[in-house]
This record gives structure tokens, sequence and C-alpha cells, in this order.
């Protein structure tokens, strides 16, 4: 049996589902890193989420990510941005003990102290881990400090790119997971903005991967960490205001 395609048709249904995607989709988006907090993959950038923004979600942690444990594990965390320049985040990481499971709590935050004008790259400062109730700064494993810029350049036509670049120190955090130089890329085309791929360099090594958002509220993240190591995560997004 022979079949026919008026190729008119075809045309006007493939043209009907890239134009339903666009739609549905959002225009623009921060990608969400293993940290919790806005970013790349692993690194933090300059940008913020819009005021008002409440975020959920978990990710898989290869053990090449962990500063300290030999195994690979998960963690889970709830992201807030309640005033356009200050992001805060609650993350806990399943730790395996030698009787059950148990959990690391961290605090982070950053603050944007120059907002990205036309010639100029927006600027923000942060903390990963910065409170324990342990004698001695002893469970203080993901901490980390830092000052990082990020610039974003249009392409109307063909994408958006944005670039990053920051400096890690340890003069407050002794362990910190950022010490020197980091930085990193991402690029939107221009027909679906919600798709990132990144790229970066994380004081440790090279990571390559994506994030997507879909219908503006849930977000994938997958990429290769060391460009060996799969990891990524889960989460959604509501917006409060």
């Amino acid at each position: 049996m022979i079949f026919s395609v008026n190729p008119f048709i075809l045309l006007w249904n493939l043209r009907c589902k890239w134009i339903l995607l666009i739609t549905i989709l959002p225009l623009s988006s921060y990608s969400q890193t293993l940290t919790g907090m806005s970013g790349l993959l692993n690194i933090p950038s300059a940008d913020m989420y819009a005021d008002g923004t409440f975020i959920v979600g978990g990710n898989y942690l290869p053990q090449i990510n962990q500063p300290v444990f030999n195994y690979n594990t998960g963690n889970y965390f709830f992201n807030l941005t309640f005033l356009p320049f200050l992001e805060v985040a609650y993350k806990l990481t399943l730790i395996q003990t030698s009787e059950n499971m148990n959990q690391d709590r961290s605090a982070s935050f950053k603050a944007q102290l120059v907002k990205e004008k036309s010639f100029f790259p927006a600027v923000t400062i942060g903390v990963h881990d910065f409170h324990t109730t342990s004698v001695g700064n002893g469970n203080q494993f993901f901490e980390a400090n830092y000052l990082v810029a990020t610039k974003h350049i249009s392409f109307r036509k063909s994408a958006d790119i944005s670039l990053t670049i920051g400096y890690g120190t340890d003069i407050i955090m002794k362990k910190s997971r950022f010490i020197g130089l980091f930085g990193g890329f991402s690029f939107s085309p221009s027909y679906s903005k919600q798709l990132k791929i990144i790229g970066e360099y994380d004081c440790q090594g090279f990571n390559l991967g994506g994030s997507l958002l879909i219908l503006k509220h849930l977000n994938l993240l997958l990429f290769a960490q060391h460009l060996s190591y799969l990891a990524g995560g889960l989460s959604y997004r509501v917006y409060l205001k």
C-alpha cells in the first residue's frame, strides 16, 4: 500500500509544533547549580532570580563532588530570592554513617553589589556553608566565599551568551571549595532561550552539560563533572510575586 503526504500539510504541522513549543516555554532562564544556588553547573554566577522566586529541588552528586566522602550521594535544597539583590538557600546532603544515614546541613547566600549594565557586568559576593554548630568548624564541608562577575551578550537572531568569571579565597573559609580563579559560559539559541549549554572550570576541573527550564517551573540539570562523572538534578520554581 502506498501513502501520499501533502508537503504543505506536513510543513504546517511542523510549524505549529514549533510555535507551540516556543509559546509554552519561557523567554529566558537562569541555571540552577548543584549547590542549590543560581549559577552555572557547580560554580556561582552574578545572576539573580526575580524577587519572590522560591525553588525546591534535589541533585545526584558523584563521589568526585564530595569534599571528604568517598561515595556517591545526593542533596535536596530550598532557595528563596526575597529581595532583588539577595538570594538565600538551605541545603541538606545525605551522609552515610556506620549506623544509618545522616544529613549535613548548610546555608548559603549571595548579594548582588552591582547590576549588569550595557558595558558593565553584574557583580556578586557570596558565601556557602557559613554557619556550624560543631565545635572547631568541624563539619563545614561545603564552605566557600567568592566574588563573581557575569556579562550577557545577546545576538537577537542567533543566540544569547553569558560569560562568568570569579575568584574564591580561603581567608574567611579555611576549607573553601573555590580557591583561585573559576569561570564559565552558557549558550542559549535564540529559538529556545530556556535551553542552556554550559561549560565551566570550577577550580578543580572542567565540567560540561546543560539545563532546560520547562513551562517556566520545572528545571532539569545534567552534566559531566570533570568530563567523566555524571551529575545532575531536578528543581521546581514558584513565583511568589
